[in-house]
């Protein structure tokens, strides 16, 4: 999806815009008729390519009953050589107990996505590794970018956090990031533990969650809606 830079919106029409009940830092002034048309702050940040910092993250696919194969052999590779970081997408089934032994549900936590595996390190490097150890696998592509997705570890730490504590949050959308740009305003996260977290509010199952680009993916996570944001200029 492409915006007109042409065509941009005035600081009246974002403040329109703006999800309510959402406390936006500085939306008073995007409000005020007196500041309409004047041009709005530019970040000069210069955007860095996590795809060449051993920091970052990137992930594969793989069919969901080989997962706990492909675990074991990372766990065994760490054992005796070089660590090689991962973290494996999983989630809380339910299930009930047996009812000859055991009343009530039993809860497990598995494999959410099928077969999301993440690794860290460079793009490089980590296609390089999966080459000697792992020839069989391959790195997932951005779809956006249309080269192997690459997350900064400043995104992946909180997400990893939730997920091991309530991986109920998160929720993988099947749209398109660019899809929820549409009558909705481009926000950042200046509180809590998602900060620095850029994304749109959509009430998504009756509730208000934060979508964010994730690896080429569309991102929903609960709870956010409390924070503080301000406008992504």
């Amino acid at each position: 999806m492409t915006q007109d830079c042409l065509d941009s919106p005035s600081t009246a029409d974002v403040s329109k815009r703006l999800p309510k009940g959402i406390h936006v830092i500085g939306a008073e002034k995007l409000s005020d008729p007196s500041v309409e048309g004047m041009s709005r702050r530019k970040r000069t940040e210069k955007k860095e390519d996590p795809s060449t910092d051993p920091t970052s993250w990137s992930y594969l696919f793989i069919l969901h009953m080989a997962v706990k194969g492909l675990e074991k052999r990372l766990k065994d590779f760490n054992a005796d050589e070089t660590k090689q970081p991962f973290f494996i997408h999983k989630t809380f089934r339910y299930s009930y107990k047996d009812k000859e032994r055991e009343q009530g549900v039993k809860k497990t936590l598995e494999q959410s996505v099928s077969g999301l595996v993440f690794l860290q390190g460079t793009v490089k490097s980590l296609q390089e590794f999966l080459k000697r150890h792992f020839p069989q696998y391959h790195l997932v592509n951005d779809r956006s970018l249309g080269r192997p997705a690459s997350i900064k570890d400043s995104v992946m730490q909180p997400f990893m956090n939730v997920m091991k504590t309530h991986p109920e949050q998160v929720k993988f959308l099947r749209d398109d990031f660019e899809k929820f740009a549409k009558d909705h305003v481009k926000l950042r996260v200046l509180t809590g533990p998602f900060k620095g977290y850029e994304g749109y509010i959509v009430r998504i199952d009756r509730d208000r969650q934060l979508v964010f680009n994730f690896g080429g993916y569309a991102v929903a996570i609960r709870g956010v809606h409390k924070e503080d944001f301000e406008v992504v200029e």
